[in-house]
């Protein structure tokens, strides 16, 4: 069993989740987030990352940032369960989360029911009545400025009316209509994907005039609005694109329109919601209220269920990860579900087969099997159920694969799961380690579909044929009948330039199982500071070391002495150099981060002869932080023992200055 994460740790993943969701490449459903989220506010109430939203503006971005004068905030939500409302012996409706928040405020007068846009915050900055920026939330605090591609949208109102202050924010959302989408944007997969590359798109502003800018809030400079409903009103009159704004003074009203939408309404729209935001609508009421961590208390997101729908199984495809198990992958009829064209959907592993198909009292699954298919939260494919059989007598039945669909070799089954053992030969699992080293060392601009190619062409069997490869003979291969070109110069120089490694870096990047670089790092600092140590210690000394345990250390025996069978580790040495134990600057120092993650810096660090740590103890040198004004669990407790805190450009100072 893995050592469970720390909670520095989760609040990274966090961190990561949500940089995937605002680049619009989600990768876990908003009711993994959600509930992660609602766990680590119980967990560390102060940390620093309450105090920020979205994501934080990259220091290498080709958009300049841009501070927003009032910070952007976000909202808390209240989560619909879909499955509590579909089950008829349960007298809850669904509704949980918001029947406990409106005790709260049922006293304080109407409600305004607003869309909850599915698109990219933005910050429309107008002084003396003109437009002159357009940033986007990015951290809360800090955005980039795109005003050139959002004077081109619907909606970007250029001039305020005289009788408005001389100094005005204007919060919208981007977003792309459904009818434009479907004309102009034929090959993207979604709309809000859509609206977010193409409103940051540097090469072809000329589709931003697709895209449209929807106002929701109004932030006038010394004029107070009344209410939420007059405050909509106010920006349709000076000429912005808005959402309808609807009031109710009872919950059961709420969950009429909530329901509403749910059922039909939010099919009708010419743009994608996820939900509804409620607001009071009497700002003085809601200011009264106050805020916590940047979210109003007078004010929920109201999440929808997920979109599903019926369509019909056609087939079951398998593919290899880079650990050798296969997963299942269900190709069905072509289904939109909240906006997106969904056509395939995992399908786990066998154990989740056999569970659909025994729920639909069947054997196995077949083709012609009507399914429903949902996307969890709007993000994710997901096979929720057989509902109809194919109860035709000649239907072609799945069955188990015995060989990988890569190579050939038969496949063993471990539990619910399916491995092929081939990893020596097996282009699926060379492929994937090769992307892992890539990945861990740092190497930028090697390309995933780059490696896949290689491998697919048996130009490559191991890790170490990368660094014997002519890359002028790359670039004249071809991709999907497109040559590599120029690309392969960029990536291989990159490639060669990292050849001096250390020793857990190097450990830590080959892809055995439980075994990353903090991992390694734990067994070099434990004496296994040599390949030639870690070629001759034994399980139980292994399982000794503090973090390790029984499971983890056969994995790292048993990892390491099948890479050496294989040459892998001989193949890598025959181009790396392992660095010896560092010595520098920074020699008997620690470091931890906090609310920012830099691996380039890291490894900087280790460079100079100091370690890399996870959390802050009394032994702790320097804890790196995003603010050091902050008031996170960590900078807390690094106060309280004394420890230095800095901010990651002081860190690159001190180590000479960013690479």
């Amino acid at each position: 069993m893995s050592k469970p994460l720390s909670l520095a740790d989760r609040f990274a993943r966090l961190a990561r989740w949500n940089a995937a969701y605002r680049s619009g490449t989600p990768l876990v459903s908003d009711a993994v987030f959600d509930t992660e989220e609602a766990a680590l506010k119980v967990l560390d109430p102060t940390n620093a990352v309450w105090n920020t939203v979205g994501v934080a503006v990259p220091s290498g971005g080709s958009w300049p940032k841009a501070a927003h004068a009032i910070p952007m905030g976000s909202l808390d939500k209240c989560q619909f369960e879909a499955d509590v409302a579909a089950d008829a012996s349960n007298a809850s409706d669904g509704h949980t989360d918001l029947r406990s928040w409106w005790p709260k405020v049922k006293a304080k007068g109407q409600k305004a029911i607003t869309h909850k846009l599915d698109g990219i915050s933005i910050d429309l900055v107008y002084r003396h009545r003109k437009l002159v920026q357009a940033i986007t939330r990015g951290d809360g605090s800090t955005g980039e400025d795109i005003t050139r591609n959002v004077l081109l949208m619907e909606g970007a109102v250029r001039v305020l009316p005289a009788s408005m202050p001389d100094s005005v924010n204007v919060r919208g959302e981007i977003v792309v209509r459904r009818s434009k989408f479907k004309v102009h944007f034929p090959g993207e997969s979604n709309e809000r994907n859509t609206a977010s590359g193409k409103s940051k798109s540097q090469t072809d502003s000329s589709m931003c005039q697709y895209l449209t800018v929807v106002a929701y809030q109004l932030l006038p400079d010394g004029v107070p609005l009344v209410t939420k409903s007059a405050e909509i009103d106010a920006l349709e009159n000076m000429g912005f694109v808005t959402p309808p704004c609807a009031l109710v003074s009872t919950i059961d009203e709420l969950v009429a329109v909530f329901d509403e939408y749910v059922a039909t309404e939010r099919d009708k729209l010419d743009w994608i919601i996820d939900g509804l935001v409620v607001d009071l609508n009497d700002r003085d009421e809601r200011e009264a209220l106050g805020s916590h961590n940047m979210r109003p208390n007078g004010a929920r997101a109201l999440k929808f269920p997920h979109a599903q729908k019926v369509t019909i199984l056609r087939a079951i495809r398998w593919q290899v990860g880079k650990s050798g198990r296969l997963t299942p992958v269900a190709d069905f009829d072509t289904v939109n579900l909240a906006g997106a064209n969904v056509s395939k959907a995992s399908l786990h592993n066998i154990g989740y087969m056999d569970e659909l198909a025994g729920d639909a009292g069947q054997t196995n699954l077949s083709v012609g099997d009507e399914i429903m298919v949902a996307r969890r939260n709007d993000v994710i494919p997901y096979v929720e159920s057989v509902t109809e059989p194919n109860d035709d007598a000649n239907a072609v039945v799945f069955s188990i694969p015995t060989e990988c669909p890569d190579c050939a070799a038969a496949v063993e089954r471990n539990g619910a799961y399916l491995i092929c053992p081939n990893g020596a030969s097996c282009p699926a699992q060379i492929s994937g380690a090769m992307k892992r080293w890539i990945s861990k060392i740092g190497v930028l601009h090697f390309g995933t579909s780059l490696i896949d190619m290689l491998c697919e062409t048996g130009t490559v069997e191991r890790i170490g044929d990368l660094y014997t490869l002519d890359p002028a003979k790359v670039a004249a291969m071809n991709i999907g009948g497109r040559k590599v070109g120029g690309t392969a110069d960029k990536a291989f120089r990159n490639l060669h330039a990292k050849t001096t490694l250390p020793l857990h870096v190097f450990i830590g990047s080959l892809g055995i199982p439980l075994v990353g670089r903090s991992t390694a790092k734990t067994l070099v600092d434990a004496g296994l500071d040599s390949l030639n140590k870690m070629s001759k210690v034994k399980v139980s000394t292994v399982a000794a070391i503090p973090g390790m345990g029984q499971t983890r250390a056969e994995s790292f025996v048993d990892g390491f002495w099948d890479l050496l069978d294989r040459g892998v580790i001989a193949g890598l040495l025959a181009h790396i150099t392992i660095a010896a134990q560092a010595t520098g600057a920074f020699s008997g120092k620690s470091v931890c981060f906090t609310n920012v993650r830099d691996y380039t810096c890291e490894t900087a660090i280790e460079a100079a002869g100091g370690t890399v740590k996870s959390g802050v103890g009394k032994a702790l040198t320097i804890l790196v932080a995003k603010d050091p004004k902050g008031t996170s669990g960590k900078l807390a407790k690094a106060r309280k023992y004394g420890v230095e805190i800095i901010d990651i450009e002081e860190m690159w100072t001190r180590l000479g200055g960013r690479p």
